[in-house]
C-alpha cells in the first residue's frame, strides 16, 4: 500500500493536516453560518405561524362582529317596530280623546241650540198671541162700530 501512496505522491501528514483543517472549517461554519441560518429560519417560521394565527383570530373576530351586527340590527328593527306600535297606540288614544271631546262639544252646542230654539219659539208664540189678541180686539172694535152706526 505504501508503494501506491508513493506512486501517487500522497503524503499522510498532508492528509492529516487537511482533515484537521476540514474539521476546524466545519466547526467554524457550523458555529458562524449554519446555526444563525437555522435560528433565522426558526424565527421566520414562528413569525409565519403567528401571522397565520393572527389571520385566523381576525377572521374569527370578523365573523363574531358580523353576528353581533346582525343581532344589533335585528334588535334595532324589533325596537323600532315596538316604538311604532306604541306611537300608533298613543295616536289612537289621542284621536279617540279628540273625537270624544268633539262629540261632547257638538252635544253641548246642540243642547244650547235646542234651548235657544225653545226660548225663541216661546217668545214668538207670546208675540203671536199678543198680536192675535190685538187683532181680535181691533176686529171686535170694528164690528162694534159698524153695528153702532
Amino acid at each position: 500500500m505504501e508503494e501506491i501512496i508513493n506512486a501517487f505522491g500522497i503524503d499522510i501528514r498532508l492528509i492529516i493536516i487537511q482533515v484537521v483543517n476540514f474539521a476546524i472549517m466545519m466547526v467554524v461554519l457550523v458555529y458562524f453560518l449554519y446555526n444563525p441560518i437555522l435560528n433565522l429560519l426558526k424565527s421566520r417560521e414562528e413569525k409565519i405561524k403567528q401571522g397565520i394565527d393572527d389571520a385566523e383570530m381576525a377572521a374569527h373576530a370578523r365573523s363574531q362582529a358580523e353576528e353581533e351586527k346582525k343581532e344589533v340590527l335585528t334588535a334595532a328593527h324589533h325596537e323600532a317596530g315596538e316604538v311604532s306600535l306604541r306611537a300608533k297606540k298613543a295616536a289612537e288614544v289621542t284621536a279617540n280623546e279628540i273625537v270624544s271631546e268633539a262629540h261632547d262639544k257638538a252635544s253641548d252646542v246642540l243642547k244650547d241650540a235646542s234651548v235657544k230654539a225653545e226660548q225663541l219659539r216661546a217668545q214668538i208664540q207670546k208675540e203671536a198671541e199678543s198680536e192675535i189678541a190685538q187683532t181680535a180686539i181691533l176686529a171686535a172694535e170694528k164690528i162694534l162700530r159698524v153695528k153702532a152706526q
